[in-house]
């Protein structure tokens, strides 16, 4: 058993992890947009993107008509949501 404040693991990540992460960065990026979406991603896809520091990409956020999107990172020890910008190619 994981002592109550020993830092998680990214292996630790969970669905209700992923879904936490994406409410906060849907009420972030989403707010007066009736046009915007949140896509979480499968906790294996999410799993396959971690770190070695613990931080794993957990879905992305499309908003303004598609005109923008971000991609939302988790940092699995503290809960802190990033949102990183996608650039156009």
């Amino acid at each position: 058993m994981r002592a109550p404040n020993k830092p998680k693991r990214p292996s630790e990540l969970t669905e209700e992890m992923i879904a936490a992460a994406m409410a906060k960065a849907d009420t972030h990026v989403c707010v007066g947009s009736d046009r915007c979406y949140a896509f979480p991603d499968r906790l294996e896809d999410a799993l396959a993107t971690c770190t070695p520091k613990g931080r794993c990409k957990v879905g992305w956020v499309v908003s303004r008509g598609g005109r923008e999107s971000h991609d939302v990172w988790l940092e699995v020890s503290t809960g802190l949501v990033k949102l990183i910008a996608q650039t156009s190619t």
